[in-house]
């Protein structure tokens, strides 16, 4: 039996339209302020430098997201 001691989550930024009105013209919003969204989970691994190579090569695909690892449990 296997058991999986870590977990991969990633989040990323999402832009929120705060305009009273929500006015938003050719996909410009009037106002509008960006914040992180929760963590989720993406993928569970055995070792610490696996979950940690996994991170890694997803920053270089995704820099725009952020990544953690997490033990479990």
């Amino acid at each position: 039996m296997t058991t999986f001691k870590f977990s991969v989550m990633v989040r990323k930024k999402i832009t929120i339209n705060t305009d009273p009105q929500h006015r938003c013209y050719d996909g410009c919003n009037f106002s509008e302020k960006a914040v992180w969204s929760e963590w989720k989970h993406i993928v569970d691994l055995r070792s610490r430098e696996e979950a940690e190579g996994w991170v890694r090569s997803s920053r270089l695909i995704n820099p725009k997201r952020q990544y953690k690892v997490e033990e479990r449990e």
